[in-house]
This record gives C-alpha cells, sequence and structure tokens, in this order.
C-alpha cells in the first residue's frame, strides 16, 4: 500500500513510473492487500483526499468517534472523544483489501505508471546517472533503467539486502493475530485498546457492527491460540476485554504477524530510498505504523514534486538528503512512543504500574494534555509534510 500511495501521488507528474509487485493483486495470500483492518488518522485522510481518492475509501471506511484506553488489572483509563475537539471523527478504520482496490483502480486510471506483476527484482546496479535493475516475471527477464528507485518491499526487504543497508531489530516475542467479530452489543464508533502484560488487545470498529480484534500472545504460544476453536478463541478474548462490547460472535480467519522493531540503517543509498516498513517498522501501540508510512510517502511525493518543478534528477542525492531530514524527526518521535509503551505497560512492577495507571487517569482529567495527546495520534504534531500542515483543527 505505501508504494501504490507514492506511484498515485506522483502520477501526475510527467515521470513514468513502474510499480513492480511480487504477488498477484488477486491472490488471497497478498499480504498488503489482506482481511487486516487498518485505523487511519486525520493526516492520512487529508493525504488520501489529496490523492483524490478518500471519497472512495470512505464509502467503506467506518469513523472512529471515540477512544477508550485502559489497563486491564488496574483503575487507569484515558477517554478522547472527537467531538470535543470539533471534529466529526478521529480517525476511520478500513480493510486494507478494500483500501488496496481503490488505490489500485484509480491507479490503472493513470497512463504514466506500469504495473509489472506478479514480478520479482532480482538484481540492483548503481550507475552515476541511472540504477539498473533486472525484473523477473515467470519465464521473462527485463532489464529496467531508473532514475530513483524506491523500496517498498516491507520489513522482511530482500531489496534492502542487495543494497548492503543494514538493521537494527528488536523483537519483543510478541505475534498479533488479528481476526474480524461481531459484537453483541453496537460498538459506538469507538476504538479500544486495552493493555495487558501478554501485549495489547485492540477492536477497530467495522460497518455492520463488527469490529477488528487484535489479540496480541506471547509468540510461543502463537500457534497454540491459532489451531483453537473459534468458541475457545473468542472466549480467550471475552476474558481478556470483558463484557463491554456483550458477547463475541462470528469470528473470522485468523492470520498472524510477528511483532518487532526495525530500523534501517541507512534510508538513501546512492539513488535508493528506502520507504514503509522496509525503513522502519514499530510495535503496533496505538496503530501508528502506517499512519507514519504515508506520511513518509507525502514527504518524499513532496521532495521529489518541487525537484521537478526546479529541473532536479529524482535520484539526486541532496534532493533525497531533504527529504531524510524532513521526516526524521517525526519517525524518531514515533519510534520512541511505540517502544516505549511496551517498556511501561508489558510491566507488572507495582511501582511502574502505579506511575502509569496515576498518569493515565490524570491525562483523562486534564482536557489540555488529552488533546495533545490526541493531536499527535492524529499525526499533527511537529514538521511534517505541506499537506499536512495545512490541516487545521
Amino acid at each position: 500500500m505505501v508504494g501504490a500511495s507514492l506511484a498515485l501521488a506522483l502520477a501526475k507528474t510527467d515521470k513514468r513510473i513502474a510499480l513492480v509487485e511480487a504477488v498477484s493483486l488477486n491472490s488471497e495470500y497478498q499480504p498488503s492487500y489482506d482481511d487486516r483492518g487498518i485505523a487511519l488518522s486525520l493526516s492520512s485522510k487529508r493525504i488520501f483526499d489529496a490523492l483524490g481518492v478518500w471519497k472512495q475509501i470512505e464509502k467503506n471506511a467506518n469513523p472512529i468517534k471515540r477512544v477508550h484506553v485502559s489497563d486491564r488489572g488496574y483503575f487507569g483509563k484515558v477517554r478522547m472523544d472527537a467531538a470535543s475537539m470539533g471534529l466529526d471523527a478521529l480517525g476511520h478504520v478500513v480493510i486494507a483489501r478494500e483500501l488496496g482496490a481503490v488505490l489500485m483502480a484509480q491507479i490503472k486510471q493513470n497512463n504514466s505508471v506500469d504495473i509489472i506483476c506478479p514480478a520479482q527484482l532480482t538484481k540492483v546496479q548503481h550507475q552515476a546517472d541511472k540504477i539498473i535493475l533486472d525484473v523477473v516475471s515467470g519465464d521473462s527477464r527485463d532489464e529496467l533503467a531508473a532514475k530513483l528507485l524506491v523500496v517498498a518491499d516491507g520489513t522482511h526487504s530482500g531489496i534492502r539486502d542487495q543494497l548492503g543497508i543494514a538493521t537494527n531489530i528488536t523483537n519483543y516475542e510478541q505475534t498479533a493475530i488479528v481476526s474480524n467479530v461481531t459484537t453483541e452489543l453496537g460498538h459506538a464508533d469507538t476504538a479500544y485498546e486495552r493493555f495487558t502484560a501478554f501485549g495489547p488487545l485492540a477492536l477497530l470498529p467495522l460497518k455492520l457492527n463488527r469490529c477488528v480484534i487484535v489479540f496480541t500472545v506471547a509468540t510461543e504460544q502463537a500457534e497454540y491460540y491459532l489451531q483453537m476453536e473459534d468458541k475457545q478463541f473468542l472466549e480467550a478474548i471475552q476474558e481478556r476485554l470483558g463484557r463491554r462490547l456483550g458477547r463475541l460472535t462470528k469470528l473470522s480467519a485468523r492470520r498472524s504477524y510477528p511483532i518487532m522493531q526495525m530500523q534501517a540503517e541507512q534510508q538513501v543509498v546512492g539513488r535508493a530510498v528506502l520507504l514503509g516498513n522496509s525503513a522502519h517498522t514499530i510495535h503496533p501501540n496505538g496503530a501508528q505504523g502506517f499512519n507514519l508510512c504515508l506520511r513518509d510517502v507525502a514527504g518524499l511525493a513532496e521532495q521529489l514534486i518541487k525537484g521537478q518543478e526546479q529541473g532536479k534528477d529524482p535520484g539526486n542525492g541532496i534532493l533525497l538528503d531533504a527529504y531524510l531530514l524532513s521526516r526524521m524527526e517525526d519517525q524518531k518521535r514515533v519510534g520512541r512512543l511505540s517502544h516505549g509503551m511496551t517498556q511501561w505497560f508489558y510491566n507488572t512492577h507495582f511501582t511502574r504500574s502505579m506511575i502509569r495507571n496515576t498518569a493515565m487517569t490524570l491525562i483523562d482529567l486534564f482536557p489540555p494534555a488529552k488533546f495533545e495527546i490526541m493531536r499527535r495520534g492524529m499525526g499533527l504534531f511537529g514538521r511534517q509534510p505541506e499537506v499536512v500542515r495545512n490541516l487545521e483543527l
């Protein structure tokens, strides 16, 4: 989705763009376009609106009007309400498959983007004025020449390895099990995040009284939960969540995703730039990962479009370094927040438990602090791409 979003952002320039995708977009196992629910922040809505696709996305998206954060077994909670900020919604939840369908339908309307799929990029060769790429599709092999290569092939990026870029990895030894459920009681457009000693449990509201469940377990226990009968698995969720939404029913297929923090030591090498999870992967605490990546998309597109207006080569090192400089503050801030939450919320030490729950209670009772946290969660804090800076609250 990150690569497709950038292709769409650049589709109206005079550049010719190739979008190389390894897995058929119609495949049941397309990793980017599966049945995961994605929480889109207000900044992401603004970016998709600028790309001309928000109205199509909104048709299948469910608004998040309230957020309820709690700490299982303790007194602390934080409750956020869009109405208190004069907003219709704090964000929206959309199924990845549906979001992907909108992006690809819009891309196919642009003659400047060539979709090469299914295909794999097998070799990268840097030259002074271009980068040469070997692309294999079935039995055929083609050689492409480009001024810029954008690497957006995920956390376990094979192209990043080819470029010789090292990574720093924190393995949380946690796995997220994702599914959709129907709830007995209406979710009232409320997103829930409950922290437990095992990891977060999140419920994101969908249409038709459904919710996306993100159930975090220790990796060593993941297979046990994946093999459970549906009824038993729902009972495990219910035990952590309580009865705030009544009985949970109609569980969809379960998918699992290992949780880690990964940071590439370099995001720009020659005429190549890393984007999305290939550049940085964070813990899903607070649902910040894709929103951060989308702000990177907006930042890179902004620099490339400005460079084109000035007649610059899109692979110009100064231009790419300017992009990275513009995004580093946001990347570091979100990474620190995500990692810090794992240190504070998955710790049962009495002192830490009391400190975090007291802090949550104070935030809940102090509107200015809550407002600031909401702004950060919506991607409206610090140095941001112009399309986000123009968003007023």
